[in-house]
């Protein structure tokens, strides 16, 4: 479709085929579903069915009908059953692990969908340091989120006024459990699990409990619910961090110097096996208490929620350095494929010098966490017997951090070679024993501290006059108002600890005295699909640490030694404030066999960034404070702030006030007693990243590449439509398709702009500063289009059998033809379940096929296609007491990454086989 379409003439065709409709219509029909009380499985299915089959807009949904008992192990794992859902196992530049974290609907990007709890925005953070800064979105992370805590999911794909904007193609509503709706006065739910990764090969406890209480007239009830759980993370990979194109001429490569037809073709710039290891506590509780009145005429319930995951981890990274041959030395065979360089032998020296060609990082991150909390009060008042008001109020705060990163490189291993075997590729050095490391020696050294900090302050009150005249049925509308903080601050700190001793005391140290120990046999056993692949070491993280710590001026030391002015990273630290004010007005409609609804939501939106802007070296302040130097000149605008170890810098005051009118119009019309067409339209709207209106920049000096941002971006606007038919042909059953079209009026896209900054790598080697001239990949607005469709069918099969199926297919692509982010062309589950006899088993197959995750040090990336398989099994061995084995990715599926083409590998990963083993009781 290439058109563009007001959604306001769309939404008045609409209207009016509505009414017309309504009048064609015959006689009544009702949208009530008889209550069929059946088991686990199978409620929880009826449920989702009456949540989509009453509503007047397209959705779809998961229930859990006691602790625990959602689908899967994790909200978003769960949330991928649904037709047009998919996830992603990381936020960004981290890779892919075994739980899922962001979720996407129906092609867009994780950071396009709202997920709210109870209808308002949860404050996240993340573990990983690279997403604390670099890659900051909006949406909460599921890996603070315990299936635990949900009653049902809901998954809006059409938009109406009253619900909260921020979803381009949808929203996602995670409802916890009402004291009030407990089926008795006192309830207590536990289960008590033993997880297992078959990587790790460790049993880590997982321990939730419930205690509910409602009074006997059913006007006061509490819930309190706790949760700890532990899991143990063992990923091995292969990680290809970028390509880059072979150059020439003065400040080319010696490379395409010496061999002319390898100019502009791609080669690796670091070629690593990666081990990554972790130990995950998440431990928090959620509770809330409710009330109302005797006469039903006033209700309150306040809620409260928090979670906290330890993420402690070590991240060992064994690479071949192809940026440093390819720069510094000339292959002696190589291999080109569709414009890549996919094999090549380089000799240990090039004109009588040595050129190292491995490098060794040791990264370890104690004491590296997450953590979200909110209260939050609802109250509902009827003030008339025709006009009812609802409030809600509410803060909520996340925090992810990293107290230190004490890390350690060495370098060396003179003439080296690669070339592809299986899924990525085979590293041999002709120098090094990586059993023996004779000749890798002390390089670099650094520490870092990150912290982010997102709160929300958030109010707002809703009505709804029954107004029941004639088509009318209701009005409802509403006022909100929110105060959005996002600040992150972030210490680095690196020195050489080679030849030049720039922070080491003492003579060059040999990468042997670091006391190296072996990669697990289960890395080169095969998992990765990479025949051969060198089997590498890893460094004592207790004697790497000992050695930090020894260093004279320590970069590690206190934390405090890195909390200083000199070591601010500007780059990566900056503050957003955002204040909405929102107000809707929405009129509810009907007839014979017809209703839906129609309204608008406006938006106002003031945005603050206060962004970080490098400043030539003229403004070096002469004391290392704020003191302006004589000669330089901050733009007007800019609050100079002094000098660090990355330069000069000011303060640039961003703002930006938008208004935004969103239309939206939902229609539902029961052409026969069990089957509904539903028509919809709506402008949406989300806001952009807080690190891309953020500024902040991240940068790998070894490549001299990094991403950035872009404070000037618009918000994301779209006009949706949506068709569909829905058939409820028996209980427990249904098939339905839809057809649906976004146009992206504004999109964000991303591309590569070259700029100077402070490279550190060079600058301590050097004894001086030194600029260097990167690739940054920073986002820019663009339009776009998708469209799509999506089909499924639920089926009860007979003697406790039964299947859902689900597939969606899209084609999305910016305004240059360029894939959107996030946009699988297809996505699809097949489930199978049985329950009866208190036996209940269900194997779930998804599959994602690949797509465009971005920019990734200034290059394209995507995910391939992937597919898991995976099983739960339970036994009510009485009917307060049941058993349950959970099994997620039982065929054990790689995660893999690549470039611009397939053949240009970027990432391998094995995340392993999960299991978990319990016990389940509820009373």
């Amino acid at each position: 479709m290439k058109f563009r379409t007001s959604v306001l003439i769309g939404s008045a065709s609409l209207a009016a085929l509505s009414l017309a409709a309504g009048s064609a219509l015959a006689a009544d029909s009702s949208t009530t579903v008889e209550e069929v009380v059946v088991p686990g499985i199978r409620q929880s299915l009826e449920k989702a069915i009456q949540i989509k089959r009453v509503s007047e807009n397209s959705v779809d949904a998961i229930s859990a009908t006691d602790i625990g008992k959602l689908p899967d192990k994790n909200v978003a794992d769960a949330l991928q059953r649904l037709p047009g859902v998919a996830i992603q196992g990381a936020a960004g530049g981290e890779g892919g692990f075994d739980e899922a974290d962001r979720v996407s609907i129906r092609g867009t990007s994780p950071s396009l969908t709202n997920v709210t709890v109870d209808g308002h925005n949860v404050a996240t953070g993340d573990w990983f340091i690279l997403d604390q800064y670099s890659v900051v979105g909006r949406s909460v992370s599921f890996d603070l989120l315990p299936s635990e805590m949900v009653q049902q999911v809901v998954v809006s794909k059409t938009q109406d006024a009253s619900i909260l904007e921020g979803g381009v193609s949808g929203a996602v509503d995670i409802q916890t459990r009402n004291p009030l709706d407990l089926n008795k006065m006192f309830t207590f739910e536990a289960s008590a699990e033993a997880a297992y990764n078959t990587n790790g090969g460790q049993w880590k406890p997982q321990v939730n409990g419930l205690i509910g209480w409602k009074s006997a007239d059913g006007t006061l009830g509490v819930i309190l619910q706790g949760f700890y759980e532990e899991r143990s993370v063992v990923r091995y990979g292969q990680e290809v961090l970028g390509w880059q194109p072979i150059t020439n001429g003065p400040n080319g490569m010696a490379t395409g110097n010496a061999i002319p037809s390898l100019v502009g073709d791609a080669s690796p710039t670091l070629i690593g096996s990666s081990l990554f290891e972790q130990e995950r506590k998440r431990a928090g509780f959620t509770g809330s208490v409710e009330w109302k009145s005797s006469d039903d005429r006033a209700e309150l319930k306040l809620s409260g929620f928090y979670s906290h995951l330890s993420a402690s981890n070590d991240n060992d990274n064994y690479m071949l350095w192809g940026s440093h041959e390819f720069a510094d030395n000339v292959p002696t065979s190589y291999t080109v494929q569709q414009g890549t360089i996919t094999s090549a032998t380089f000799p240990q020296t090039y004109n009588g010098a040595p050129v190292d060609g491995l490098i060794v990082d040791n990264i370890t991150r104690p004491g590296e966490y997450a953590e979200t909390w909110f209260v939050n009060l609802d109250g509902k008042f009827r003030v008339t017997d025709r006009i009812t008001i609802k409030t809600q109020i509410g803060y909520t705060q996340g925090i992810g951090e990293t107290p230190e990163q004490p890390s350690f490189e060495v370098d060396g291993g003179p003439g080296v070679s690669y070339t592809p075997s299986g899924n990525g590729f085979q590293v041999t050095d002709q120098t090094v024993n990586p059993q023996s490391p004779v000749g890798m020696a002390n390089d670099w050294s650094w520490n870092a501290r990150f912290i982010s900090k997102d709160t929300e302050f958030y109010a707002k009150a809703d009505g709804q006059w029954d107004v029941s005249d004639g088509v009318f049925k209701d009005v409802d509308f509403g006022a909100r108002v929110a105060n959005h903080k996002r600040q992150v601050d972030g210490w680095d700190r690196g020195c050489t600890l080679g030849a030049n001793n720039a922070c080491y005391g003492s003579p060059t140290m040999p990468f042997a005295e670091t006391n190296p120990t072996p990669y697990p046999g289960g890395y080169n056993a095969g998992a990765l699909g990479i025949p051969g692949l060198l089997i590498p070491i890893a460094g004592n993280p207790a004697t790497i640490g000992q050695i930090i710590n020894n260093i004279p001026g320590g970069v590690r030391g206190p934390i405090s030694a890195i909390v200083q002015p000199t070591n601010y990273y500007w780059q990566g630290s900056f503050k957003v404030e955002e204040t909405d004010v929102e107000g809707y007005i929405m009129a509810h409609v009907g007839g014979d066999r017809w209703r839906g609804n129609f309204g608008v939501r406006i938006a106002d939106t003031d945005e603050n960034a206060y962004v970080n802007v490098g400043l030539p070296s003229d403004c070096v302040s002469p004391d290392g404070t704020n003191t302006i130097p004589t000669g330089c000149l901050v733009p007007a605008g800019q609050t100079y702030q002094g000098t660090s170890a990355y330069g000069p810098y000011a303060i640039d005051h961003v703002s930006h006030n938008y208004l935004d009118f969103l239309p939206s119009m939902n229609f539902s019309f029961d052409i026969t007693h069990n089957l509904m067409l539903r028509m919809s339209a709506a402008e949406t709207m989300s806001r952009p990243d807080y690190s891309s209106l953020g500024g902040t920049v991240s940068l790998t000096d070894l490549t001299t590449t990094g991403s950035g941002g872009n404070p000037n971006l618009k918000p994301i606007k779209a006009a949706v439509y949506d068709v569909g038919l829905e058939y409820y042909y028996a209980p427990q059953s249904l098939a339905a398709i839809s057809f649906f079209y976004d146009d992206l009026s504004s999109y964000v896209g991303y591309g590569v702009n070259t700029e100077s900054y402070v490279n550190q790598l060079l600058s301590s080697q050097n004894g001086k500063t030194v600029y260097s001239d990167y690739n940054i990949s920073s986002p820019f607005n663009i339009s776009g289009e998708l469209e799509g469709i999506e089909v499924q069918v639920q089926q009860p099969i007979g003697w406790g059998f039964g299947f859902q199926a689900n597939g969606t297919y899209v084609d999305g692509h910016d305004a240059t033809g360029a894939p959107l982010i996030g946009t699988s062309r297809w996505v699809g589950n097949l489930v199978g379940y049985y329950e009866n006899h208190g036996i209940s088993l269900r194997l779930a197959y998804t599959y994602r096929s690949h797509f465009y995750v971005g920019l990734d040090r200034a290059a394209p990336e995507s995910q391939a296609n992937y597919g898991t398989l995976d099983a739960s099994a339970a036994y009510a061995i009485t009917k307060n007491i049941s058993i349950t084995v959970d099994a997620m990715n039982i065929t054990d599926n790689l995660l893999k990454y690549y470039g611009a083409i397939p053949i240009q590998v970027r990432a391998v990963y094995n995340n392993g086989t999960q299991v978990f083993m319990g016990v389940k009781v509820k009373f």
